[in-house]
C-alpha cells in the first residue's frame, strides 16, 4: 500500500510506470511522434543543399639556417615548431579577414561581400598536426570547390608574403604554407543530412512522445485502467462490466437480455467472486460500495444479486444506502416500506421484504429514512439483522453508501462481511481512490475484490467461435444465439 501511494505521488517513476501510461496514452504518443516527424522533415526538405568542398594546407617552419643553406639544430626545430603551433592557431580567424578573402571575391568575380564570404568558410587544424583544412559552403559544388582552392592559395600568400620593415629591410616570413590537396567539387550535398535528422527526429520524437504521456498520465485525474486501481487497492479483479445502455433499464440484464453480452459480464463476476469467498462466518455477505457517487455500484449490486438468484441461490439484496435509495428505482418497485422500518420494528420482514422475479430472490428496499442514517446503521439491530439474514440466506448483497459519503461499508465489513469495491472508470477520481484505500488499511480491511464498471466494450473478433444475443420479441422467443465456427471447422 505504502509504494503504490509514493507511485502515485510522483515519488518513484519506474520504466513500469512509463509503460503503463504510455499504453493508456498511446494515441498522445503517437500524435507526438508525427507532428515531431513532420516538423524534421519540414525543415529538412525544404532546406536548400549545401556542398562542402575542403582544401589544406600543411605548415612547416623556414629557418634562418636552412635559408643559408647551413644545417639547423635541434634547438632551432624545437622552437620552430612552437612557434608554427602558436601562429597556426590564428589562421581560423585570419581566413575570415578581408586581406585574404576580398582577393578571392576578385579572383573569382563573386557578387558578394567579405561579412557574406565568411560566413560560408571556416578553418581549422586538427590536433596533434601542422595542417590547416580549409572548407566551404555553397549551395554551388563547383563554386565551393573554386572558393576553397583560392582561400587556400590567398591565405598562403598572406602567411609566407615578404615584408619590409620602415628602415628598408626585408623580413622573410619563418611559416612556409604549402598546398597538400585542392579541394574538388563534392558528389553529394553535406546538408542537410536526410538520414541523419530523420534518425535524430525519431529518437526524439519518441522520447517526447513518452513524456508527454507520462505529463498527461499525472494530470489525469481519474482512473482510466484496472492498473491504476490495482496500484491502490491491492485486490484481485474480480470483473468488469462495459459501458452500455443496457444496464441502465429498470431490469437486470439477467432477466431482460439472458444472452447478451452484459449478462456474461454479471455471470463471470458472479462465479468469481463465489471463488474468493472464504469459508468464514458471515463471509456470504457482500457489501458492495464505491470511493464515490455515480461509479455504478448499485447497479452492479442488482445485477449481481440477480445472477446468484439466476444460479438457484437464495439470494438477500439490501438496499443500505438511506441517504440516497437507489435499488426499488433500478429494480422497479415499491421502496417506501424497507430497511430503516424494519430495525425500528415498525414493520416485520414479512411487510419489509419482497420478492422478485424469482421465488428465491428478496429485496429489502431502504425505506425512509427517519434517524440518523450512522447510528441506525451502526446500531445492534443492524448488526442482529445481518447475522439473522445470513443464515438464512446463501447471498446476501448489502448496497451501501460510496466511502466519500459515509463509511457504512467499513463498518459492515469490519463485523465480518466481506467488501466488494467497485470502480467508475474515467469516474473514479485517483485522489479519493488513495484517500478510500489509505482509510481502509488504517481500519485492516482487505476488501474480497474490485469490480471494475465503464468499461470498453470489446470488438468482436472475427472467426470467433461464437457470438452473443439477446432476447427480443413479446412472446419472449431468443432472436439470437447462434453458434459460430472459424472457416477451418467449417471444412472440416
Amino acid at each position: 500500500m505504502d509504494e503504490a501511494e509514493q507511485v502515485q505521488d510522483g515519488n518513484g517513476v519506474t520504466i513500469l510506470d512509463l509503460f503503463n501510461a504510455v499504453r493508456k496514452h498511446v494515441i498522445t504518443a503517437v500524435v507526438t511522434l508525427v507532428i515531431v516527424m513532420v516538423a524534421i522533415c519540414a525543415y529538412t526538405f525544404t532546406r536548400t543543399p549545401q556542398y562542402t568542398a575542403t582544401s589544406e594546407l600543411l605548415a612547416t617552419y623556414r629557418s634562418s639556417a636552412a635559408a643559408s643553406g647551413a644545417s639547423s639544430n635541434a634547438s632551432e626545430l624545437s622552437s620552430g615548431a612552437n612557434y608554427i603551433n602558436s601562429q597556426i592557431q590564428t589562421y581560423p580567424q585570419l581566413v575570415k579577414t578581408e586581406s585574404v578573402l576580398q582577393p578571392v571575391i576578385d579572383d573569382l568575380g563573386l557578387d558578394t561581400t567579405v561579412k557574406e564570404l565568411a560566413e560560408g568558410v571556416t578553418a581549422s587544424n586538427p590536433d596533434g598536426t601542422m595542417l590547416v583544412d580549409i572548407s566551404v559552403n555553397d549551395p554551388d559544388p563547383k563554386q565551393a570547390s573554386s572558393i576553397a582552392n583560392s582561400v587556400a592559395e590567398n591565405l598562403r600568400k598572406q602567411v609566407t608574403s615578404t615584408i619590409y620593415s620602415d628602415e628598408g629591410d626585408k623580413i622573410i616570413s619563418p611559416v612556409n604554407l604549402t598546398v597538400v590537396q585542392q579541394a574538388y567539387a563534392p558528389a553529394s550535398p553535406s546538408s542537410p543530412n536526410v538520414k541523419l535528422n530523420l534518425a535524430a527526429g525519431l529518437a526524439v520524437g519518441v522520447i517526447l512522445g513518452i513524456v508527454v504521456a507520462f505529463i498527461k498520465d499525472l494530470l489525469d485525474t481519474r482512473v482510466r485502467r484496472d492498473s491504476d486501481v490495482t496500484a491502490v487497492i491491492d485486490a484481485p479483479v474480480l470483473g468488469s462490466l462495459s459501458r452500455n445502455e443496457a444496464y441502465a433499464g429498470t431490469s437486470p440484464v439477467i432477466i431482460s437480455r439472458p444472452a447478451s453480452r452484459e449478462a456474461e459480464e454479471i455471470r463471470r463476476l458472479r462465479t468469481n467472486v463465489m471463488f474468493v469467498l472464504p469459508d468464514e462466518p458471515l463471509s456470504n455477505v457482500i457489501v458492495v460500495t464505491s470511493t464515490g457517487p455515480s461509479e455504478g455500484k448499485t447497479t452492479l449490486s442488482v445485477n449481481l444479486a440477480t445472477a446468484f438468484a439466476e444460479n438457484g441461490s437464495k439470494v438477500l439484496l439490501i438496499d443500505a444506502d438511506v441517504r440516497n435509495p437507489s435499488v426499488s428505482k433500478a429494480l422497479g418497485i415499491e421502496g417506501a416500506v424497507g430497511l430503516t422500518h424494519l430495525i425500528t420494528n415498525r414493520v416485520s420482514s414479512h411487510d419489509a421484504i419482497q420478492r422478485y422475479w424469482k421465488p428465491n430472490f428478496h429485496v429489502l428496499p431502504a425505506g425512509k429514512q427517519t434517524m440518523n442514517p450512522s447510528i441506525l446503521l451502526n446500531s445492534r439491530a443492524m448488526k442482529a439483522l445481518v447475522e439473522q439474514v445470513s443464515g438464512a440466506y446463501d447471498y446476501v448483497i448489502i448496497d451501501t453508501a460510496p466511502m466519500q459519503v459515509a463509511n457504512d461499508a467499513a463498518v459492515f465489513a469490519k463485523e465480518g462481511p466481506e467488501l466488494l469495491l467497485v470502480a467508475g472508470l474515467g469516474v473514479t477520481e485517483k485522489k479519493l481512490l488513495r484517500q478510500t484505500g489509505h482509510e481502509l488499511s488504517t481500519l485492516s480491511i482487505d476488501p474480497v475484490g474490485l469490480a471494475m464498471n465503464y468499461g470498453e466494450t470489446e470488438k468482436p473478433q472475427k472467426g470467433g467461435y461464437y457470438y452473443y444475443g439477446d432476447e427480443s420479441d413479446d412472446n419472449g422467443k431468443k432472436r439470437q444465439i447462434q453458434h459460430k465456427k472459424s472457416e477451418k471447422t467449417k471444412k472440416d
